[in-house]
C-alpha cells in the first residue's frame, strides 16, 4: 500500500468525434507511448490516440492543455498496488497545488522516488494535489491525491 493516491486522467477527455482534434498512432517501440487511461505503455501494434488534454479540475491560471496518449481500445487502470511502471523509469515534473489550483512549487525527480517525493509534498497542509508530467516532452501523466482515510 502507498502513501499517495493516484488518480489518472483526473478531469474528462475531451470528445473524440472530431479527427482535426487527435491523432491516431501506430504504435511502433516498446515503453515509448505511455496510456494515460490504463497507466501503461502501449505495446507495439497497438493504436493510440494523440489528443490535447487539460487535468485541471477547477480554473488556474497554470492551465495548460497538453498532448496525452490513450489507447483507442477501451481501456481502465488495474488494481495493481503501488506505482505504475511507465511513471517508475521516466524523469518526471512534480508541480504541487493549493485549494484554489495555485502552484506551490515543481522540481523534477527520478521516477523511481515518486512516491517518496509526493508523499513529502503532500505533508505539507497547503498541498491540496500534484500533477506529474514527464519531464523531457511534459505530458500529463497523473494526478497525485492525499490517499483515502480509513
Amino acid at each position: 500500500m502507498t502513501s499517495i493516491a493516484i488518480r489518472p486522467l483526473p478531469a474528462p477527455l475531451p470528445p473524440l468525434d472530431d479527427a482535426s482534434t487527435f491523432r491516431t498512432i501506430v504504435v511502433d517501440e516498446p515503453d515509448a507511448y505511455p496510456c494515460r487511461r490504463c497507466l501503461t505503455d502501449a505495446l507495439p501494434g497497438e493504436r493510440v490516440i494523440l489528443v490535447s488534454y487539460d487535468p485541471f479540475t477547477g480554473d488556474s491560471p497554470y492551465r495548460q492543455p497538453g498532448p496525452i496518449f490513450v489507447h483507442e481500445r477501451a481501456c481502465e487502470p488495474g488494481d495493481e498496488d503501488g506505482i505504475p511502471a511507465q511513471l517508475t523509469r521516466r524523469l518526471l515534473s512534480v508541480r504541487s497545488f493549493d485549494d484554489a489550483h495555485l502552484m506551490l512549487g515543481g522540481e523534477v525527480v527520478d521516477g523511481s522516488l515518486l512516491v517518496e517525493r509526493a508523499t513529502e509534498l503532500l505533508a505539507d497542509p497547503g498541498v491540496a494535489y500534484i500533477h506529474v508530467h514527464n519531464a523531457g516532452p511534459g505530458c500529463f501523466a497523473v494526478r497525485i491525491d492525499h490517499p483515502p482515510v480509513n
